[in-house]
């Protein structure tokens, strides 16, 4: 599904990502952990050719996408949720989820917006609210629907449960558990909350000052005590 590195990014002469390689199969989930300021967003802008110069190879499905800029990466699949979220707040959270069409594959259906709403359930009592007038959960929980929207076959989410509240970070968890098991959605993630990735995911990689420190099975990451305190602790 998507093959990425040795990948090398650099804004101006800071050299944040070094040598990373990483692989999403397809139907997988992957985790990608680490501290703040690890690189991990950098990666995923990165990957969608978002801001800063890179070197190496991406490949998605076996096609070369180093170039394209990022509106092609989305209309080939790669679907991203950014950090900041980047809701419309002054459109309706229906008109935001259905902006997600400018995202869509050629030859590939969007889902209905009332599907959208069966897999997030909370934004259905909330579909006429503006973006304005969401919690900041509420609007993680948009953004991904949004993102969704389009079918996206791999769905990049950079640290979905930043400054949200639990009882919404277990929702979240639970729908897109639910998504990659019903549909055959792949995932691949940015996340310093342990619990959260390993309810999502199948493996982990673990990102320490833009290199990979570690890559392996969650079995395989739970057997290393060390890992969480070396770089995961603050």
């Amino acid at each position: 599904m998507l093959e990425v590195g040795p990948l090398n990014l650099f804004y101006g002469d800071s050299h944040i990502i070094q040598d990373v390689s990483i692989s999403v199969a397809d139907g997988e989930g992957v985790a990608i952990l680490g501290r703040n300021g690890a690189g991990k967003t950098t990666l995923f802008k990165g990957i969608m050719n978002g801001g800063p110069l890179a070197r190496g190879p991406i490949s998605h499905r076996g096609s070369d996408i180093v170039g394209l800029p990022a509106f092609a990466r989305a209309r080939l699949g790669l679907g991203l949720v950014p950090e900041d979220r980047r809701i419309y707040r002054h459109l309706t959270v229906s008109e935001n989820i259905q902006m997600g069409r400018h995202a869509v594959r050629p030859g590939t259906q969007p889902y209905a917006l009332e599907e959208v709403l069966e897999f997030f359930p909370m934004l259905r009592d909330l579909k006429d609210r503006q973006g304005f007038e969401l919690s900041g959960g509420q609007q993680q929980v948009l953004a991904i629907a949004r993102t969704i929207f389009s079918r996206p076959d791999c769905l990049l989410l950079d640290e979905p449960t930043e400054g949200v509240a639990p009882v919404i970070v277990q929702d979240i968890a639970r729908q897109l558990s639910l998504m990659r098991k019903n549909n055959g959605t792949t995932l691949l993630l940015t996340e310093q909350n342990v619990w959260f990735a390993r309810s999502c995911t199948d493996r982990v990689y673990l990102l320490d000052s833009g290199r990979i420190v570690f890559s392996g099975s969650w079995d395989e990451f739970d057997a290393d005590a060390g890992l969480k305190t070396r770089y995961l602790a603050v």
